[in-house]
């Protein structure tokens, strides 16, 4: 028996939620139904849609990410099942991946069924002119998903505490989701003293900071492929290179693995 086996129950374990089930059929709903109302918010072109698309996506998908994976191990922890589980033919690594794939699998699925159908609707209603551009959409998307789920199933390993998880959990995605913009502005305004000139005139390093949240590296690759017009303080003449659009796939991916990593190394130095 391998992590394979972990994720198979995970992902039967995860999809027998009722409660994370409605929270998909939402999100459908608010996509398919987005598609028909872009037409009375924004210009009537593919593009566009899928930029307004991917605004619902940014707010409604680390969400979903989260209250999948942030109490995935540790309710392991206090229901015993851990124990039993252990006492098989696994270690925590295979526990650690399986239960990373296995939640991802359970967010990803009905997240990309959902985009593809509202996809569809969007290019029966706006042509089909920028649709080759939807699966770079499609692969932002993933990342961008994947990553909120490393931040959870990282958060789960961490602690035993489950009061602590809760609130990482939330304050991790107020901070990620809503907030890293003001903690940018009031770090800056602190590091140089009050002088708000800063704030429209960023030093290159400034540039990266903004553009460690999640949300703004998932806009600059889709500035790449999907509409110029997002993330656009990350181009032009001056620039720095390390905020071009293969750094958003980098910070992503780290996202991803770093939280894993740190609440593993936690994890396997702890008792069960």
């Amino acid at each position: 028996m391998t992590w394979s086996d972990i994720a198979y129950k995970d992902v039967n374990d995860a999809g027998r939620s009722k409660t994370i089930w409605l929270l998909f059929g939402l999100l459908l709903v608010l996509s398919v139904g987005y598609a028909y109302l872009h037409r009375y918010v924004g210009e009537e072109a593919f593009s566009p849609f899928m930029t307004g698309l991917s605004r619902i996506v940014g707010v409604g998908l680390p969400l979903l990410a989260i209250l999948l994976g942030y109490k995935s191990i540790i309710h392991e922890r206090s229901s015993g099942s851990l124990l039993l589980t252990l006492s098989l033919p696994h270690d925590r690594r295979d526990l650690a991946v399986g239960t990373f794939v296995g939640r991802s699998l359970v967010l990803l699925v009905p997240t990309l069924v959902a985009l593809v159908v509202a996809g569809a609707a969007g290019a029966a209603f706006y042509g089909t002119d920028g649709l080759a551009t939807y699966l770079w959409f499609l692969f932002a998307t993933a990342l961008y998903g994947l990553s909120f789920v490393g931040i959870a199933v990282g958060l789960s390993m961490s602690t035993t505490v489950d009061r602590w998880v809760t609130f990482g959990a939330l304050g991790g995605y107020l901070l990620l989701v809503t907030f890293w913009e003001a903690f940018h502005s009031v770090t800056l305004l602190l590091l140089h003293r009050f002088d708000f000139t800063v704030l429209t005139d960023l030093p290159d390093w400034a540039l990266l900071f903004r553009l460690v949240e999640p949300w703004q590296a998932y806009n600059r690759m889709l500035r790449f492929g999907v509409d110029t017009s997002l993330a656009s303080r990350y181009v032009g003449d001056g620039v720095p290179v390390y905020v071009d659009w293969w750094m958003g796939i980098v910070l992503l991916v780290a996202w991803t693995c770093v939280p894993l990593a740190l609440g593993f190394y936690r994890f396997s130095r702890s008792d069960l």
